[in-house]
């Protein structure tokens, strides 16, 4: 009989950033021109034989003996150090690396200094990927996606083989929320709704536009229901439709035939219910003041060749698009001249008892 083997979790190839020049200035090794790596290798071996237990801490930052040695012996390390002087000179980029925390819109420039430099990116990406993965999975449990977009701003930064890792929480947020979408429907909407909120109520579009390409068919799946609940939905909850239209309308680089179905549905839900007239509660005083005018003028006049003969039968009213729009959505109605029957019938109603 065969053996059974367990899939074990691929260990993470990237590794917290901490900055070797601040362990040169605490030794006091200069990183100038003069910058010589056979002697700089024999004073670090001098201070890790004197440090306590091995290691070296600094500012709160501890450095072993391996991690440094590791660094320095690297046969492309003379590169290298002038992209860790350039990162020490960038104190939020280097917070950014050392802490996992920026001002994502701010630090732009420290991004831009660096952009289409292939050799930095290679250099930066394995550090780069730890706060990607921790900032994206921390703000994706807070469900803030806008903020995420922001972090993804700068994807071109992580490199293949690190992309896996840096983008794995986002990886799973998108599937875990279209397995819930997945289950929503017109029946049980009201009691999922708390667990697709974030969806309806927040700024999400930005952060499906910067998602990696990666992304792509599970992003426009996610889309996709969000169409379809939309649809289910757009009676019971038509304010939660058109806020979440609001975000889908906004969406780029999505399949062709969604993005004409959600141009369609957003036009609509943004013109039903609209124009002068609508099915509100105001809409018989509208009538019935209409109705009293005419009255009082009929009056008025008495039998006078010159008076106006109000006849509710004959009433004419134009309606307008969004009106005729809205109640041709409702099963009740099947075309216009329906709908217009429809109304004189109900006018005529409300019109009787006040003769």
């Amino acid at each position: 009989m065969r053996e059974a083997k367990t899939l074990k979790e691929p260990e993470l190839a990237s590794k917290q950033y901490i900055s070797i020049i601040r362990l040169f200035h605490h030794c006091d090794i200069a990183t100038g021109d003069d910058f010589n790596l056979a002697r700089v290798k024999k004073n670090l071996q001098v201070e890790f034989n004197i440090a306590r237990d091995g290691f070296i801490e600094v500012d709160g930052y501890t450095y072993t003996r391996h991690d440094v040695m590791e660094e320095i012996e690297r046969p492309d390390f003379a590169q290298r150090l002038v992209f860790h002087k350039q990162i020490w000179e960038k104190p939020q980029l280097l917070q950014l690396l050392e802490k996992n925390t920026a001002d994502l819109i701010s630090i732009h420039p420290d991004f831009s200094f660096f952009s289409n430099n292939q050799k930095f990116d290679d250099f930066f990406s394995p550090y780069f990927a730890v706060p990607v993965n921790y900032i994206s999975r921390t703000l994706l449990t807070a469900k803030k996606m806008k903020e995420v977009g922001d972090l993804l701003k700068y994807d071109e930064f992580v490199q293949p083989s690190e992309r896996e890792e840096a983008f794995r929480p986002i990886g799973q947020f998108l599937e875990e929320n279209l397995r819930t979408l997945r289950n929503v429907n017109q029946e049980n909407y009201k009691t999922m709704r708390p667990a697709i909120v974030h969806w309806i109520d927040q700024d999400w579009h930005k952060f499906f536009n910067e998602l990696p390409g990666e992304f792509y068919h599970t992003k426009s799946e996610i889309a996709r229901f969000l169409i379809n609940i939309g649809v289910h939905v757009q009676k019971s909850h038509r304010r939660d439709c058109k806020k979440i239209s609001a975000q889908l309308v906004n969406l780029h680089d999505m399949p062709e035939h969604l993005s004409h179905i959600i141009v369609s549905n957003h036009e609509i839900y943004n013109r039903v219910g609209g124009g002068f007239f609508n099915w509100g509660k105001g809409w018989w005083i509208v009538i019935w003041v209409l109705f009293m005018l005419l009255k009082n003028v009929d009056g008025c006049g008495g039998s006078s060749s010159n008076a106006v003969n109000f006849r509710p039968a004959e009433f004419k009213l134009i309606l307008s698009d969004s009106l005729i729009n809205r109640a041709i959505t409702d099963s009740t109605f099947r075309s216009e001249d329906e709908l217009r029957a429809k109304f004189d019938s109900s006018l005529l109603k409300k019109a009787e008892p006040m003769r």
